[in-house]
């Protein structure tokens, strides 16, 4: 009975089925895209920028340039002026015109005279305007050239304004030597240069006269003025010397002025003696009546 009771129960019992293995399932796995294409696949929206556009600078606006006589100057007066011409005169032409004149009564070789007396040309007229910014007659009458920013004009100015008693010079010789030969075509080139010499000299010589701060042509033409000079008192070495040049002129201007006060004073009394005598003389007529 035990037998067929376990056959029994092997008939009922069923063998259990196997699992069937679960099929992979395949996940999707998007191929790798090349970078440049996923840019241009990728379509990014656009964000708006703030353009800043650049504003034009305002130009500078240029400062007007000065003109006229600049502040805390003043103009020289009559006499440093004078001074100042008479120094320039002895030093360059003093040597050259007492060679001509002492050499010319003697048969001598005037070589060395000569020579001596171009090189106080050239000193005076080139080399000290522009190694000190003055000449010999402008340190003696302590004077000196600016312009209208206060400060020394171009050497170019001192050199034509130098230029001018040289070429009336020059201008008074050639009308000399050509004079006797104006047939002669050359010596009529000659003349005409002369006398255009002499025409700017007396043009310059006006434009002084009758301007308001004494300006002659180059003066005008690089808008220069003569005014008095301060010494600082702390110049050296060949500066001071030069500068001390100006006590002789100091000097010389008192002289002058005391000439000029006495002059005035005896042309007063002169006034005053004919008015006095023009009294007399009415009264003596009325008297008479």
């Amino acid at each position: 009975m035990g037998l067929l009771d376990k056959v029994d129960n092997l008939g009922d019992e069923k063998p259990a089925k196997k699992a069937a293995p679960k099929k992979a399932i395949a996940k999707a796995v998007p191929k790798a895209v090349p970078k440049a294409v996923a840019k241009k696949a990728v379509a990014k929206k656009a964000t708006p920028v703030d353009v800043e556009i650049a504003e034009p600078k305002a130009k500078k606006a240029r400062q007007p340039r000065p003109s006229g006589l600049p502040e805390g100057y003043e103009l020289a007066g009559r006499i440093p002026r004078y001074i100042g011409w008479l120094m320039n005169f002895g030093f360059n032409f003093g040597v050259l015109l007492g060679t001509i004149f002492i050499f010319s009564q003697a048969d001598m070789d005037a070589t060395i005279p000569f020579g001596l007396a171009g090189l106080m040309i050239i000193f005076n007229w080139l080399v000290l305007p522009f190694w000190m910014g003055r000449n010999f007659g402008e340190f003696v009458s302590r004077t000196k050239y600016i312009n209208s920013r206060g400060n020394k004009p171009i050497a170019v100015h001192a050199i034509m304004n130098n230029s001018l008693g040289f070429m009336a010079l020059l201008g008074f010789g050639l009308i000399f030597i050509n004079f006797q030969n104006l047939g002669d075509t050359n010596a009529s080139v000659w003349f005409g240069v002369g006398v255009l010499m002499i025409i700017i000299w007396f043009v310059n010589f006006f434009f002084k006269k009758n301007s308001d701060f004494s300006q002659g042509i180059f003066d005008l033409a690089f808008g220069a003025y003569l005014v008095r000079h301060v010494s600082s008192g702390v110049e050296t070495g060949w500066m001071a010397r030069f500068e001390g040049l100006g006590d002789f002129g100091d000097k010389y201007q008192k002289r002058v002025a005391q000439k000029e006060e006495k002059r005035a004073e005896k042309e007063a009394a002169k006034e005053a003696e004919a008015l006095a005598n023009a009294d007399e003389t009415e009264a003596d007529s009325d008297s008479k009546e």
